[in-house]
């Protein structure tokens, strides 16, 4: 991002129930045991199934196990924060979850920092809960947090099976609520201070909307520190405002199978600053794949765009087998020179851009950009292309307006593209239709974007140029030889 200050200082939840102080200590739970929550009870129980905990309070008093479990009860809401103490342990974490049959039960953090939180612990299972943090105007604010603060190692987060809607995240990314932007979002894990960090994090099949600050805000290290064991996938985030999904300092991080939908909107939608879809910052090889991000109509000062490789990433940057559209900053944006250059080479292969236009290289990083087999197609709306110094261009395909200049220079390389309607940027490559089955009909998924596989009489077909290191197969898993020619574009199956 145009705007990335380093992540830090981690806010650590203060009960929000008056009169939580007052009360006797819970005696921790036996191993392997369930401890119960009913807000809806009118006394304080012993935390039994017959006589439950009726307070946030009581269950954060408690102390929990390897292979304890924490359970509210369904079709019941719980205000407050939940601040559950103790951990697990791999092979047997605690599990925060639900009991009996009804709707997902409800923790309501009332306006609180976070309306879970957990610092300094280790293996926990967080699942099937809806959690909201309204407020009457954005702040630093969260729906679950996880914080590393002690200079140590902790891993073991599960968390997945969460509804996440309307936490008042502060929505500014601008100074002086940079920090507050950058902690709020309806999930966030963070690690601040040195020897801090956090490993093996899985943060998966949430539903986050309108959570002000984002989406899913996962950093489990620094820069000389990373975190390793971060997967981000199958999350539906839907008009949060700011960044949908970003992991910071992941060593190899993967994020996939996520959509991406109306980010910068909401009821909370984003105010100033910048923001995108699904981005990396300070990581080592983060791949993102198999990722649908699509209507982003809310321009920030900068960004905007679907994915952002952003500055600290080393070794490589991918991004491949994902579906963008209509998004108003574009498809990609190469960020390595918006703060500590990485260098990281960026990989751009076999996705489908529909309607975005924009392609962003940001001056002074050191990254070089290997792009190849995509999609861009923008029939009525002007390419915005920038291309960092040493750049690879091969095997794509461009549908594109005349008055659009596609950059060149010395260390960029154009080789076996198409082009369709935009002005080709050099004499290698096809002018012509592509012969796509039905362009321009992508809709808010994978799937959606079949129509960008080629006919029978494509002129694409078979006469790519080799790329070493392909990925080994299409956008559709289709097969890519190391030796035969490939077609241009990201379908490398039989014309249909």
């Amino acid at each position: 991002m145009r705007i990335s200050p380093a992540l830090r200082g981690l806010a650590v939840a203060a009960l929000a129930l008056s009169g939580a102080a007052a009360l006797p200590p819970a005696p921790a739970a036996a191993a392997g045991t369930t401890t119960y929550v009913d807000c809806s009870r009118a006394a304080a129980g012993d935390g039994s199934a017959a006589a439950p905990f009726h307070s946030l309070a009581q269950a954060s008093a408690r102390t929990y196990g390897p292979g304890d479990t924490l359970a509210l009860a369904a079709g019941t809401t719980c205000t407050g924060t939940l601040t559950p103490q103790g951990s697990g342990t791999a092979a047997a974490p605690v599990t925060l979850t639900s009991y009996g049959s009804g709707a997902r039960p409800v923790i309501d953090g009332g306006g609180a920092p976070d309306a879970v939180a957990f610092t300094n612990q280790d293996h926990w299972t967080v699942t099937g809960l809806k959690i909201t943090n309204p407020a009457a105007s954005p702040a630093r604010r969260t729906g679950l947090r996880v914080s590393v603060t002690d200079g140590r190692a902790h891993s073991g987060f599960d968390i997945g099976d969460l509804v996440v809607d309307r936490v008042a995240g502060q929505t500014n990314k601008n100074s002086p609520t940079t920090e507050d932007y950058v902690q709020s979002a309806g999930i966030v894990t963070g690690a601040s201070g040195t020897g801090s960090v956090l490993q093996d994090v899985h943060v998966h099949d949430n539903a986050v909307s309108n959570t002000g600050g984002g989406g899913v805000k996962v950093r489990v290290g620094s820069m000389a520190l990373r975190g390793a064991g971060v997967l981000v996938e199958r999350n539906t985030i839907t008009d949060v405002g700011g960044d949908g999904i970003i992991v910071s300092y992941g060593e190899a991080p993967l994020i996939q199978y996520n959509t991406a939908a109306g980010v910068g909107n909401g009821v909370y939608p984003f105010s100033g600053g910048n923001f995108a879809g699904i981005w990396v910052l300070g990581g080592h090889n983060p791949v993102m794949q198999y990722n649908a991000v699509h209507d982003i109509t809310r321009m920030s000062v900068f960004d905007s765009e679907s994915f952002d490789c952003d500055w600290g990433n080393t070794g490589t940057c991918t991004v491949q087998y994902n579906f963008s559209r209509d998004n108003v900053g574009g498809f990609f944006l190469d960020c390595d020179g918006c703060g500590t250059s990485g260098g990281a080479t960026q990989i751009v292969r076999y996705n489908v851009s529909e309607g975005d236009c924009r392609i962003v290289h940001a001056s002074g990083g050191k990254s070089a950009l290997r792009m190849y087999n995509n999609v861009f197609y923008c029939p009525d709306k002007k390419f915005d292309v920038t291309l960092p110094p040493t750049s690879l261009v091969e095997n794509n395909i461009w549908v594109g307006t005349a008055d659009s200049t596609l950059p060149t220079g010395s260390g960029v390389s154009w080789l076996w593209n198409v082009f369709q309607g935009v002005p080709r940027p050099t004499a290698n490559g096809i002018v012509g239709d592509p012969r796509f089955t039905a362009p321009g009909t992508g809709g808010d998924t994978l799937a959606s974007a079949d129509g960008y596989r080629l006919r029978a009489d494509s002129p694409a077909l078979g006469n790519g140029g080799v790329v070493q290191d392909n990925g080994g197969h299409d956008y559709w898993g289709n097969p890519v030889s190391a030796t035969a020619k490939p077609h241009r574009g990201a379908y490398n199956g039989p014309g249909l």
